[in-house]
């Protein structure tokens, strides 16, 4: 059985297409029901530029990637160099202006893409193989694309809407060296037009299709048996879009690509905690972290599970470059860089999968420049072509050998990831699900846990029931505290624990997460804006739960001074003053609030109570007619509540 199933893997590209097409749906179907989750607010739902439709476009194409979802200028530039990524979120206006948010369209839409990207890789392979290895060129590339359709490492760019970046950049990639290989064998000047607008649309995507401009070249001299000096002719060629796409991004983003590194941990994880203030780590630790965090990537390629979204600090612990596992991982490195050389012309196949995965791993594995954290598995896309042509190889021979075994262990890798990748969508379902299964594989990093904080925040705006309002609010503080713990200076934690102590009314312990951001950021005004809030309720609460009418004017008095335009505030002092029996300043207050709304019941009612305490019953009568005229039932209202 088995061995028919390998003839059957000989069979036509026809069938290997279908084949194809026939798992991208199977494994990544189960997508198109998901809604939208994390950085697809960035690039959609919440960029004011793609919800404008076609009418945002110019901004998408002269501003940061990211300016649409972070509104206020410099916040795009949290993260060193910037984004500038035009073309998918172009692509996502238009799909908005005709769809709008239908989170459906979008992950169909991200399904054919990478469909596309895998029909295409299988001709690039199969036409890249073909002068080297003749007959077995056909199972060669289909089973380089079949591991790559299948590995799970790919869930966080097909099933993520944003990935589409990954996808385009690739897709777009493969495009130009198909040109290329048509300009080769047409030697018409229009294949090599394509070629060069096909790989300046992929730059236009995502940056690391600039690698190609080396890939390409690499791929002709290996593979295609094309001359050293003819390779770096067309390396010449690709050179032309890739410099015309840098001096468009440096228009738009500044001429600084790699700018001084971050201070703020969360854009910078190359930092750790001392004495209060965070410090850059040193080299050691700097380049330990790189090469543990490399073999990692290697480690996902060969085992992926479990599989996160989040790989920020602390989930990956500071390493120096003298621990057993950082310097494996460069001993292993050079191990492959020293592979790519040996190879080169004995077994050219083996040097150009390391190339393809070295290159484009190089790029986001922050030794070139930082990139704002430790590693992602979006970052895999791309090299793990290499590592699928490297298998594909590996698993020829075997077959060779023994038809069932490979054929065998062939099926069970297929089906291994499959069946996690299927698994895997199901996690992407939305925004709740994602980070409240992936803080289960990343209990260490400080982001993940405030994520959770905020998703069990947002469920509560939903949540009717008032035992799972409660847990939901206990579970968040937890993770909450959990994200402080890890990052002393996490002021969007903060803010949420803040928030989340404020729900549940310990208004004095939100008072103090507010008052420590604005210790260190004094100009943010949701801050500024709750901390007036907390003031207020714990003011509220000191004098009508707690019977504490001098500590209730305190805090009343605080809230004042930050929002004297308040009128809940203001009565609630000429409450406060009244139960202290100084009516003057009770009468004060409750006549600020008329001044500001004549028409205000309760506060002529509060005049009447304080004239009436004060006994002076002819101001009180007067204050009685003003509030019945406006309420004629306002004095039923204040005895039934008084019961």
């Amino acid at each position: 059985m088995l061995g028919s199933i390998y003839d059957h893997l000989l069979s036509s590209a026809k069938h290997h297409r279908l084949l194809i097409g026939i798992l991208v749906f199977i494994f990544y179907g189960n997508s198109l029901v998901n809604e939208f989750a994390v950085d697809d607010g960035i690039v959609i739902t919440r960029n004011e530029y793609v919800i404008k439709g076609i009418s945002g476009i110019p901004d998408l194409l002269t501003k940061d990637t990211f300016r649409g979802f972070f509104k206020k200028e410099g916040k795009d530039k949290l993260v060193s160099g910037g984004r500038y990524r035009p073309l998918t979120p172009v692509f996502f206006a238009i799909v908005y202006e005709i769809f709008g948010a239908m989170p459906f369209v979008f992950h169909l839409f991200n399904l054919l893409a990478y469909l596309l990207l895998c029909l295409l890789l299988y001709k690039v392979l199969s036409r890249l193989f073909f002068h080297r290895f003749k007959d077995k060129t056909p199972i060669l590339a289909f089973l380089s694309t079949l591991i790559y359709l299948a590995h799970p490492v790919h869930t966080e760019c097909v099933t993520n809407v944003k990935g589409l970046d990954e996808i385009a950049a690739l897709l777009f990639s493969l495009l130009c060296f198909n040109f290329i290989l048509n300009y080769i064998e047409t030697n018409k000047n229009k294949n090599l037009l394509f070629a060069l607008l096909s790989l300046f649309l992929g730059l236009m995507s995502k940056e690391n299709a600039i690698t190609f401009i080396l890939l390409i070249p690499a791929g002709l001299y290996l593979l295609y048996n094309q001359k050293f000096n003819v390779a770096i002719k067309y390396m010449c060629w690709l050179i032309i879009p890739g410099i015309l796409f840098f001096l468009i991004r440096a228009q738009i983003l500044g001429w600084n690509p790699i700018a001084g590194e971050s201070g703020e941990l969360m854009n910078n994880p190359f930092l750790k905690f001392v004495n209060n203030k965070y410090i850059y780590v040193s080299t050691a630790e700097r380049y330990g972290t790189i090469f543990y965090t490399l073999l990692k990537y290697i480690g996902l390629l060969l085992f992926p599970h479990p599989l996160t979204y989040d790989y920020y600090p602390k989930q990956i612990a500071i390493q120096s470059i003298w621990n057993i596992i950082p310097l494996s991982s460069l001993a292993i490195y050079t191990t492959l860089i020293y592979a790519i050389i040996k190879f080169r012309n004995t077994r050219p196949h083996i040097s150009y999968s390391i190339l393809f995965y070295l290159l484009p791993l190089g790029l986001v594995c922050n030794i070139i420049f930082p990139i704002g954290t430790f590693m992602g598995e979006r970052f895999l896309f791309m090299p793990s072509v290499g590592f699928s042509i490297l298998m594909s190889f590996g698993f020829v021979t075997i077959l060779q050998k023994n038809k069932s075994l490979g054929t065998g262990l062939l099926v069970l890798l297929i089906l291994l990831y499959g069946a996690k990748t299927i698994s895997r969508n199901f996690d992407w379902k939305n925004d709740f699900t994602l980070i409240t299964t992936d803080v289960k594989n990343s209990p260490n990093s400080a982001k993940i846990n405030n994520a959770v904080g905020g998703v069990l925040l947002d469920a509560n705006t939903q949540e009717k029931d008032p035992s799972k309002i409660e847990a939901n609010l206990s579970r968040a503080k937890k993770h909450l505290l959990k994200a402080i713990e890890l990052h002393p200076m996490y002021f969007d934690a903060y803010m949420l624990l803040g928030n989340a102590y404020f729900l549940s009314k310990e208004y004095g312990l939100a008072i103090l997460r507010y008052e420590f951001i604005l210790k260190y950021l004094p100009h943010d005004e949701e801050a500024f804006k709750n901390l007036h809030l907390s003031y207020r309720e714990k003011g509220r609460q000191s004098g009508m739960v707690e019977n504490d009418p001098v500590k209730a004017l305190e805090y009343l008095n605080k809230a004042y001074s930050m929002n004297s335009d308040d009128q809940e505030t203001i009565s609630l002092l000429g409450v406060a003053y009244g139960v202290l029996k100084d009516y003057n300043k009770a009468l004060e207050f409750f006549n600020k609030v008329l001044i500001k709304n004549p028409k205000n019941a309760e506060a002529h009612f509060n005049v009447y109570l304080t004239y009436l305490n004060a006994g002076d019953q002819v101001n009180a009568d007067k204050a009685l007619k003003a509030a019945k005229a406006i309420d004629p039932d306002i004095l039923n209202k204040f005895n039934a509540h008084s019961k």
